[in-house]
């Protein structure tokens, strides 16, 4: 499964893959811009101007091109609420910039669609995840770092203006009422944890996406667009003897799924969150034109495979 982790800015240099979707996008940050610092005309985030006010859309000015050869950040003005914590999802408007034009490349406050993210260095870059931690909310972040702002385009400096609006503590597992579950084609049990494991299923897969509840959460629903994060197990229908992905493996934390609706992950996904609720369990059947198709994720899912996710809904924000 791989997600832009950043709704708006889809900036290759900040994003990591998560599990194993079939595109490649590997990252970069420290790579070297394609213009050289000899031919720089600035060189670090003290020749950077930064106007406006927090909350409103920024905007920056410096001599381009500009080549800061390691990554950095600034404080441009700190906020006065609590500090940005390992584990909590962030709301933040961005604003990208070239360095090599010091043209915006794209801004949250144009599209009108906050950034959401977790402060896990598993998903989100280091450079990003350093920047914020422990920087209160409300603060203007000025960050640079050396990568691609989309696949296939020349690396270069990034300028990034950061307004964290918001933190949340997702919740650790999906919570609510237990619904009955004798009519689903797989009965889900629970760990001590709330780690799920699933019966071997009944009848034949199902032909379209199939969503069954089996915790209801007392959450608004997910809305297009925003950003979800989820724990989720995956199973082949053919062999429910063990999960071929789980985001619930010691040493990882919640999923982000951003934008939802039009994330990187499978169609199933995009189209089975939406309308869910905070809190909520799923059980999505996955048919394989809404998974991986005929080519499958090798080494372990084959073509044609019809899925099955049960997926704890955590917090949604955007």
């Amino acid at each position: 499964m791989r997600t832009q982790v950043l709704s708006a800015i889809a900036a290759a240099a900040l994003l990591l893959s998560a599990c194993g979707q079939s595109d490649s996008a590997e990252t970069t940050p420290s790579a070297p811009p394609s213009v050289s610092a000899k031919d720089a005309k600035s060189t670090s985030l003290e020749d950077i101007g930064v106007e406006g006010k927090f909350g409103e859309k920024p905007k920056v000015s410096f001599e381009s091109p500009l080549v800061v050869g390691e990554s950095a950040r600034k404080v441009i003005s700190e906020g006065d609420g609590a500090k940005i914590a390992e584990g909590e999802q962030v709301t933040a408007q961005m604003t990208l910039v070239s360095g090599t034009t010091g043209k915006v490349i794209e801004s949250s406050y144009d599209s009108k669609a906050p950034a959401g993210f977790p402060m896990d260095s598993s998903q989100i870059s280091k450079d990003l995840y350093d920047a914020l931690l422990n920087v209160p909310v409300g603060s203007r972040i000025l960050m640079s770092l050396n990568g691609v702002a989309q696949q296939g385009q020349p690396k270069q400096t990034l300028v990034y203006v950061i307004d964290v609006q918001k933190t949340e503590k997702p919740k650790t597992r999906a919570e609510g009422k237990k619904l009955d579950q004798s009519g689903n084609p797989v009965i889900v049990t629970w760990a001590e944890n709330g780690e799920p494991a699933i019966s071997k299923p009944t009848g034949q897969p199902p032909k379209e996406l199939k969503s069954y509840t089996t915790i209801e959460g007392d959450g608004p629903e997910v809305k297009a667009g925003q950003s979800v994060a989820v724990h989720y197990s995956g199973w082949l229908w053919n062999d429910t003897s063990k999960y071929f992905d789980s985001s619930w493996q010691e040493g990882r934390g919640p999923f982000a799924v951003d934008p939802v609706g039009q994330a990187q992950v499978i169609d199933g996904w995009n189209e089975g969150l939406v309308g869910q609720k905070v809190g909520s369990q799923v059980v999505l059947v996955i048919p394989p034109d809404k998974g991986y198709g005929e080519q499958g994720s090798p080494p372990k899912i084959p073509g044609n495979s019809t899925l099955i996710f049960v997926i704890d809904i955590l917090s949604a924000q955007g």
